[in-house]
């Protein structure tokens, strides 16, 4: 079953921080209830994945991005902030990626 793309008037899309709080090169987590979402500008393209590594529990946010990748603190994986792909050992199991926009000045995450 083919996925729709998120509607520009959903309920779902959530204001996660606003676009100056996220410079080029940089990357932060915004958290909402269960979801803990790392948000990374590459080339002021804005990407929003999982923010918990798949091997550990442990925060992508106080990793290491370089590129766009970011490296685990913990063990070292490193996943493609892009796609999620999971790029290194010892994680296997590759990021959830959300939709992302910027509307007047805020970075927005479809959840």
């Amino acid at each position: 079953m083919e996925s729709k793309p998120p509607l520009e008037s959903d309920s779902r899309w959530i204001t996660t921080c606003e676009l100056r709080d996220l410079p080029p090169s940089s990357m932060k987590r915004f958290d909402r209830k269960a979801n803990r979402i790392l948000l990374a500008n590459i080339d002021n393209q804005i990407f929003a994945v999982d923010d918990t590594c798949t091997h550990e529990d442990a925060s992508l946010s106080t990793g290491f991005l370089k590129g766009d990748l970011v490296k685990c603190p913990l063990h070292g994986s490193r996943f493609c902030v892009r796609d999620g792909r999971a790029l290194e050992e010892p994680a296997e199991t590759s990021l959830n990626c959300y939709p992302t926009r910027v509307q007047n000045g805020n970075v927005e995450v479809y959840i």
